[in-house]
């Protein structure tokens, strides 16, 4: 019985870990992540600018 509960939780932990959008140089981001992930990692956002820039 606790196995059965154990691979339901899971399997719903793994299906809300879905991988984000992977944005390339120069497209628009944001530094929360909210409109994806940078490919390099770095999102340039300024704290004045509604959104940044992937570097």
């Amino acid at each position: 019985m606790r196995f059965i509960l154990f691979t339901a939780l899971a399997l719903v932990g793994s299906a809300f870990a879905t991988p984000q959008a992977q944005l390339g140089a120069g497209q628009p981001c944001k530094a929360d992540g909210s409109m994806g992930v940078c490919a390099s990692g770095l999102c340039v956002q300024t704290p004045g600018q509604a959104q940044g820039v992937c570097k």
